[in-house]
């Protein structure tokens, strides 16, 4: 396996890093993968290595001021890193591989972020061949006394501080250096996933159909299964998968939010279930190829 780091600047402002795991001999498409909020490229390298021990070049992506990136400003919300953080990467995986297309895998909000590329520009989505998402929702984090009054801490916290505070954070490798967590909190409290501008993104998900594995934790208090089955239910896709970790459905736990992406049950189940999907998917895209 070969490793290198891209520091990229971005023409609106603010840098991306991308930390390219190769396969000697990679297989197929490569695959971006992207960490969630309060988090890095780090957090997602377990699931990194095991897809490419598989064969996938894989780029990990530190976004939106995280890592070894930097945020254009800390009043930037969601939509900066998604219209602008999202299409550099893919620009640069792809022009770097000489592919043209590219998996997105992603950890709760590095799924926000290429669905909302996507729902505001869906002739993207001819550059993506495929889409996994692992606790990604926007709409029921706050269902409840208990979880709205979550996220009105959340939101308070990132008004008065400009960001959301490392030490105040009960999860995660480190602090959201943004507004973000204002604008997520916001969608959930409003039950609504909307841009500041009234763009409704649950909406526009329905002009995608691109393939797609939702995956939701069995236990996850942060992306609720029903806010991921709405997000999968919304996607106008023909192929796609909806599946809960849960023991239920014969995983070993019922996976919370950071239990998708660390240990071992998430590496041999959560991994292997990506692992295998992607391998199916990249299968069939070197058959159309085929004269």
């Amino acid at each position: 396996m070969q490793e290198k780091q891209f520091i990229l600047d971005m023409p609106a402002g603010g840098r991306i890093a991308l930390h390219r795991l190769k396969p000697n001999n990679p297989i197929g498409l490569p695959i971006i993968i992207a960490h969630g909020t309060m988090s890095n490229a780090q957090t997602m390298r377990d699931l990194g290595q095991h897809l490419c021990k598989l064969g996938f070049d894989c780029w990990l992506l530190d976004w939106g001021g995280h890592g070894e990136s930097r945020a254009k400003s800390h009043k930037q919300n969601f939509e900066f890193p998604a219209f602008n953080d999202v299409p550099l990467a893919i620009e640069t995986v792809l022009k770097t591989t000489g592919h043209s297309k590219v998996y997105w895998a992603s950890h709760s909000g590095g799924g926000h972020l290429a669905f909302m590329h996507l729902a505001r520009n869906p002739a993207f989505q001819e550059q993506m061949a495929g889409i996994v998402t692992l606790g990604a929702q926007a709409t029921d984090g706050a269902l409840g006394f208990k979880f709205k009054t979550r996220a009105l801490i959340l939101w308070g916290i990132t008004q008065v501080c400009g960001c959301f505070p490392k030490s105040m954070a009960s999860m995660g490798t480190e602090g959201e250096p943004t507004h973000l967590l204002a604008q997520w909190s916001r969608w959930n409290i409003s039950k609504k996933w909307h841009g500041v501008d009234g763009f409704d993104y649950m909406l526009g998900l329905e002009a995608l159909t691109l393939p797609a594995l939702i995956m939701a934790g069995g236990d996850d208090d942060i992306a609720p299964q029903s806010g991921c089955e709405k997000l999968y239910s919304a996607l106008g896709s023909t192929d796609k998968t909806y599946q809960v970790l849960s023991m239920a459905n014969g995983f070993s736990k019922d996976f919370t939010h950071g239990q998708m992406i660390r240990g071992g049950a998430a590496k041999r189940e959560v991994f292997v279930l990506i692992g295998d999907w992607l391998l199916q998917r990249n299968n069939q895209q070197q058959l159309n190829n085929m004269p």
